[in-house]
């Protein structure tokens, strides 16, 4: 077994005992530590197999059950949250079968009608948590012998009795919401080790809310520890990005940079067609040209990433790229490719005869789903496996082209260079959602400008641009106004030789 390198206060919070929280900025060791843990445990006589450590997403699972491997690790269970669940009514002799989404939208669609409701308004309801209608969308479910994943880890709840104590690794404790820290409450007898970091909280990315997450740790009452040094963000992005840090009441100290240097600048642009030109220009900079030395070249296409708070401001970008021979890829693209791979799989699963004849299939399937064959060895347990990589499938970066994200998607990922389009009063913060929360949309920013190894860009049409019928002001986002702004004007040309160097 190999032990980890760790700084002091990574080390504070592995050798804690009873439960943790450790709070971990960006590039502050999270993953590291979340494994040093799973070893310090090991170390001190624990059995693997009441090591239990639990992620959101099967990509997650899999990127720890590596690093464990590759470090000598074995026993140590690590796996969704729903999976744990699944397992837990398996083992009480129950298999849940995941409704499909063509059953769930049929569902929705019947019970909607039935109530005189819209199937917008029905599923808002539903999000809300609105007791009337969660009840009867349960009892729905339970009447088609179907379960959803709220469903799922409420039964599993019901079920289960914890009789011996486990030690529970959970990774991005931000981002639990109500149903996950109820299923956890379950373990009454459980030692929790929880890591992440408040700051880089979406709340409405999984359903997660504030009072919630703040409830569940009052619950657990841990000791709480703070990793102070960023190995990830340098010192001028770090500094700058501290200054958007919102925790909504979590205690914060302050976080070190150990890179110096760093670059952080605003484009501004007098209309959309020339932000598009002037960032294609800058990356297309960014990546060097035929005339360079090979080992001057520059930075490869994955290692730049460009986003936005809304993904309209994206497709001007993608136009721009093309004439400038830029390779690009838009990664929800991919995803939406993978998960049509996956529900065709499925659908040929159902109608199998033999595992040996699925095992066949998986053959030509994504590597994802051949990791939730192994991890299942039956049809019912693989065909819930497919259902959760659909649910929760990642964003995945490959090596062909600039990702092109979302916000929201870049969560969690890490580039050389960040480029930021629209960083304007009205996307960041988004005053065109009528109910949009400050405090969270300064969290975005955060979340997008530490995403950057080495620099971050962003960029401002000053005149204004029209986005869902709206006219925005071209005021620079109040969350960037103290950083330096470049004036642009964009009069190069497209250059056809990019072309050569990647096509």
């Amino acid at each position: 077994m190999t032990s980890i390198s760790l700084d002091q206060y990574q080390e504070q919070a592995v050798k804690a005992k009873g439960n943790t929280l450790v709070v971990a900025g960006p590039g502050a060791g999270k993953t590291r530590v979340l494994l040093a843990k799973a070893i310090h445990l090991l170390e001190q006589g624990i059995d693997p197999e009441k090591v239990l450590i639990l992620t959101f997403t099967i990509k997650t699972t899999q990127e720890l059950k590596e690093r464990l491997a590759s470090i000598g690790i074995k026993g140590v269970k690590v796996d969704t949250f729903h999976a744990l669940a699944y397992d837990l009514l398996k083992a009480k002799g129950i298999k849940p079968r995941l409704a499909t989404e063509e059953e769930l939208k049929a569902l929705a669609r019947d019970l909607s009608k039935r109530k005189g409701l819209s199937l917008k308004d029905f599923r808002k309801a539903l999000d809300k948590g609105e007791n009337h209608y969660r009840s009867l969308w349960e009892e729905a479910l339970k009447l088609h012998g179907l379960y959803d994943f709220s469903l799922l880890l409420k039964e599993a709840t019901g079920h289960y009795l914890q009789q011996e104590k486990v030690y529970l690794l959970i990774d991005e404790f931000q981002d639990l919401n109500p149903e996950l820290t109820s299923f956890l409450k379950t373990f009454t007898k459980a030692e929790f080790f929880l890591v992440g970091d408040p700051a880089q909280a979406i709340y409405g990315f999984r359903g997660a809310c504030p009072q919630v997450i703040k409830e569940f740790v009052d619950y657990l009452a841990p000791q709480i520890y703070f990793l102070k040094k960023s190995y990830r963000v340098p010192e001028k992005v770090l500094n700058f990005a501290e200054t958007l840090r919102e925790t909504q009441g979590f205690p914060l100290e302050p976080l070190e940079a150990v890179q110096k240097g760093g670059n952080r600048l605003g484009l501004s642009f007098n209309k959309p067609f020339n932000e598009a030109k002037g960032v294609a220009k800058l990356v297309s900079e960014l990546l060097g040209g035929l005339q360079m030395e090979a080992s001057q070249r520059g930075l490869a296409p994955p290692e730049i990433a460009i986003l936005s708070r809304v993904r309209t401001l994206l497709n001007p970008i993608k136009e721009a790229f093309i004439k400038f021979g830029i390779p690009f890829q838009v990664p929800s693209e991919n995803l939406k490719e993978e998960i049509s791979a996956i529900e065709s799989l499925s659908d040929i699963a159902k109608s199998i005869k033999s595992l040996k004849e699925l095992e066949a299939y998986l053959a030509e399937g994504p590597s994802s789903v051949k990791e939730a064959w192994l991890e299942s060895q039956s049809l019912e347990g693989f065909l819930f496996r497919l259902e959760m990589l659909k649910t929760f499938a990642s964003i995945s970066i490959r090596k062909d082209g600039v990702p092109l994200l979302t916000i929201h998607e870049a969560k969690g990922l890490e580039f050389k260079v960040v480029i930021l389009v629209g960083a304007e009063d009205g996307l960041l913060p988004f005053t065109l959602l009528e109910d949009y929360d400050l405090a969270e949309e300064k969290r975005v920013a955060y979340v997008a400008v530490t995403r950057a190894q080495e620099s971050f860009y962003f960029t401002q049409v000053k005149t204004g641009r029209f986005l869902y019928g709206h006219k925005l002001s071209g005021k620079v986002s109040p969350f960037f106004e103290t950083l330096p702004i470049k004036e642009k004007s964009s009069k190069t040309k497209p250059k056809a030789r990019q072309k050569k160097l990647f096509g």
